[in-house]
């Protein structure tokens, strides 16, 4: 089986450098999934950055997922939602979403918590960080996961790089939006 990308777009880019980027990217790879964070963006300023990359991602064939609350996917025209947050919040994220919409969910701390959020009916678990390197029970707890559970794993090592990267059994590797490198 073969990994699928799951591609994260950096937080801290100025909307042009990102269009382009993604732009790039998604003319030379076949993407399955973008997540969109929000990161430390305004509300404004999130929304006007997904109305210019929802239809860019959407018109070559990858599920944008945003950050916020459930009403925001509808909003954007966005493919689903990214929850980081806690037990509750995936619940109501489902509860508003589900079936139409795609609900993930991260920030997993142990198999317990990966469990509680899988059986609250997501559709993807995410390990590891949007940014940073995995830590080595992360990297366990997703192949741990993917041999063992239905629901499919993203398997997130932003430091590790495309040419290093290993998904193991997951369905999904997340991969950082490389950015080009700065004109000298």
């Amino acid at each position: 089986m073969s990994a699928e990308i799951f591609l994260i777009a950096p937080t801290d880019t100025h909307p042009d450098q990102l269009v382009a980027a993604l732009t790039t990217t998604l003319e030379r790879d076949d993407v399955a999934a973008l997540l969109l964070p929000r990161g430390n963006l305004g509300e404004n300023a999130y929304k006007d950055l997904a109305k210019r990359i929802v239809p860019l991602a959407q018109a070559k064939g990858a599920a944008v997922l945003v950050e916020g609350e459930p009403g925001l996917v509808r909003l954007l025209g966005a493919d689903g939602l990214h929850v980081p947050g806690g037990i509750k919040a995936v619940r109501e994220a489902v509860a508003a979403l589900k079936p139409k919409l795609i609900v993930g969910a991260g920030d997993i701390h142990s198999r317990d918590d990966a469990m509680l959020k899988g059986e609250a009916g997501v559709d993807y678990i995410l390990f590891g960080p949007l940014s940073g390197s995995i830590s080595a029970p992360e990297r366990e707890m997703a192949q741990w996961w993917a041999e063992t559970m239905e629901i499919p794993s993203v398997l997130s090592d932003p430091e590790a790089g495309p040419a290093n990267y290993d998904a193991g059994d997951c369905e999904f590797i997340g991969l950082p939006l490389t950015l080009p490198e700065p004109a000298k």
